[in-house]
């Protein structure tokens, strides 16, 4: 998630470096690929979104003050299944301001009955806290009304710390003008030992709420829970396990 960590030790920097180069230079090589003017890759389909949230959350946890903060998200997909994005978010690591910064690349096709697959990887970094840089892949599922996806980071959060995340978010329509919204996801630390914000072994979180949709904009209101293990981050402020956020997003 996010959080302000410790100074690595010389070893684990280089490697960390190391890492930050390699998928600097994977990304460039896709996009480049993807955004070549050869006849077979001439149909790319640029989507996109802006957003405030009326506090930052990832996974459950709010690692600032709660303010509010902007957001904003580009996807490029090709019509033979290959895809890249980039999601920004201003946030708070205590009292430390900056941004998340978060690069994805990955191949989706379509299911015979219905619905799609797709694996990916994506590089998060904070400009506030470097330390915390890590990278993470994915495989997953989409349907019409929902996805799920299953997520593993060998180094979460910058720690020698192997992560499993799952999540499964869905939504449906309870009237032409409202959306029943839901999410619930489940962190596993397969390391075991003590990391800063990370679980022992589990930690579940959950959201469910109301998505109205008018135009290309969408309100939601949702009231989050996030299972309160008693493991904080450093620098974090304590919050409440269940708040209400609101959110208001332009799709592009």
């Amino acid at each position: 998630m996010q959080l302000h960590l410790p100074r690595a030790r010389n070893r684990d920097r280089h490697s960390a470096s190391t890492g930050a180069v390699t998928w600097r230079r994977a990304a460039f090589l896709f996009f480049s690929v993807m955004l070549a003017p050869a006849p077979a890759l001439a149909q790319l389909d640029i989507t996109g979104s802006v957003a405030v949230q009326s506090e930052y959350r990832y996974r459950g946890q709010n690692p600032g003050q709660g303010s509010a903060v902007p957001q904003a998200t580009v996807n490029i997909d090709s019509d033979h299944g290959w895809y890249g994005g980039a999601f920004a978010s201003a946030m708070t690591i205590g009292d430390l301001e900056g941004y998340k910064l978060q690069g994805y690349a990955g191949y989706a096709q379509r299911l015979r009955s219905g619905g799609s697959w797709e694996l990916g990887c994506s590089r998060i970094t904070y400009t506030q806290a470097h330390d915390n840089d890590f990278s993470e892949c994915y495989g997953g599922l989409s349907f019409e009304r929902g996805s799920a996806r299953l997520y593993y980071s060998p180094r979460y959060l910058g720690y020698d710390a192997r992560v499993l995340y799952g999540e499964i978010n869905a939504f449906y329509p309870i009237h032409p003008r409202f959306n029943l919204v839901g999410h619930i996801g489940l962190m596993h630390n397969l390391s075991g030992g003590f990391f800063p914000g990370i679980p022992d072994a589990w930690r579940y979180d959950a959201r469910i709420g109301i998505g109205i949709p008018f135009g290309r904009y969408t309100l939601q209101l949702a009231r989050e829970h996030v299972q309160d293990d008693g493991r904080r981050y450093t620098m974090y402020p304590v919050h409440p396990p269940r708040q209400w956020s609101l959110g208001l997003s332009y799709a592009f």
